[in-house]
């Protein structure tokens, strides 16, 4: 039989709670819900130890050694023992028979090691009243590494996990505490890259909440987003460049990160390309053709400032 565990980090979350823990106790093959909270300053303390008094077989609760989401994230891991791992955010939720339908194609087919269905975006406003449900389907994907290098993205609910390749992960800290932005793109891009077997499953099996706030419109957080994204995407790169791929592939893994960067630089005219790139080995297709005039340009100071600083460093 079976056995999954859920693991959910939680700060600040306790209206949500409730109704996040009843839809994984629905879900056949639970083995355990492990809930580690990053020092809360509301009443989620309280109410989790609550619930784990009325359920103590099921629901295990933690407080986090360390600050920060990906921490408290490694450290649940640390405390599971199930042979599959679900993650979930504390303000999602899962959808009926999630682990019933995932969980047979691992028993079918023992050479894969991540599920994915489709999944519901469910947006509210600030004082979390709700706007509107938007339906993301996805597919079996031919190139699962293209798809996710080009931000083809699922929210972590939505994949299932078995415990060899979550552990593999845990072991390189794919769920990285010093990524600011982008954790859960971060975790299932190194997976990719490790060489995980992705499996689709047709259904929607999970829903992720977004709250309308605005709260990344001001500049200097939206400039600090792509200062952040050019970081995470240099990990990226350094991994493929690594990778024993072929020369083809390699060149289209990078021609989309290559699209990236002349993206955030254009966001962000304070920053520095942190590699040298062809200007002949970019996808144009993922840079708005609205900047194309503009892309030469770019290219070309980028690559001025990251030569002079280059030269600088080794001198000094």
């Amino acid at each position: 039989m079976p056995k999954v565990s859920v693991i959910i980090p939680n700060y600040n979350c306790s209206q949500w709670l409730p109704k996040v823990i009843e839809s994984c106790l629905i879900q056949k093959h639970l083995h355990e819900i492990i809930i580690i909270d990053d020092h809360s300053t509301d009443n989620s303390w309280e109410l989790l130890t609550d619930l784990q008094n009325k359920n103590s077989e099921r629901i295990k609760v933690f407080q986090s050694p360390s600050k920060g989401g990906n921490n408290a994230r490694n450290y649940g891991f640390s405390k599971s023992s199930g042979d599959y791992i679900q993650w979930l955010d504390a303000d999602d939720f899962l959808l009926p028979r999630k682990f019933e339908n995932q969980t047979q194609v691992f028993e079918k087919h023992p050479d894969i090691d991540i599920v994915y269905s489709d999944w519901y975006l469910d947006i509210y406003e600030k004082g979390n009243s709700f706007i509107k449900r938007e339906k993301h389907p996805k597919a079996q994907y031919y190139d699962f590494t293209y798809e996710i290098i080009a931000d083809n993205w699922s929210v972590p609910a939505n994949y299932l996990l078995k415990r060899n390749i979550a552990e593999k992960l845990h072991k390189i800290k794919a769920w990285n505490p010093e990524t600011k932005r982008g954790q859960d793109r971060e975790y299932i891009t190194m997976a990719a890259l490790l060489g995980a077997n992705f499996y689709y499953v047709p259904g929607y099996y999970c829903v992720y909440n977004r709250w309308n706030i605005n709260s990344v419109s001001a500049s200097h957080t939206y400039k600090e987003q792509w200062a952040h994204q050019l970081l995470l995407e240099n990990r990226f790169r350094k991994k493929i460049i690594k990778k024993n791929y072929s020369k083809t592939l390699k060149k289209r893994y990078l021609s989309i990160l290559n699209a990236n960067v002349i993206t955030a630089c254009f966001y962000n005219r304070n920053l520095t390309i942190l590699n040298s790139f062809s200007f002949f080995n970019i996808n144009w297709s993922f840079i708005d053709w609205k900047k194309h005039p503009f892309v030469p340009f770019i290219y070309l100071w980028q690559h001025l400032k990251f030569y002079v600083k280059t030269y600088f460093y080794l001198l000094f």
